[in-house]
């Protein structure tokens, strides 16, 4: 008996998503820190915890993939 392959994907929180944002915009974790008022290393808690949700290993590849998932709507 086989079964299907199911991965399960958290969706994104939206502190996730508004921190997504402005890694798009090139921010670095210090800046977007500094704009959130909240500290770098929950900026870097944040990115991390969206790489192991969406299976990328980085930056670039996090917002590609998001960007072409989310196509015309807004993150």
């Amino acid at each position: 008996m086989t079964t299907a392959s199911y991965t399960y994907r958290p969706e994104l929180t939206p502190r996730e998503k508004e921190v997504l944002m402005y890694i798009a915009e090139g921010l670095s974790s210090k800046q977007i820190a500094a704009k959130l008022a909240i500290k770098e290393n929950t900026i870097i808690n944040h990115n991390r915890n969206m790489l192991l949700k969406t299976g990328t290993r980085n930056n670039e590849e996090l917002v590609r993939k998001l960007s072409k998932e989310v196509g015309a709507r807004r993150l």
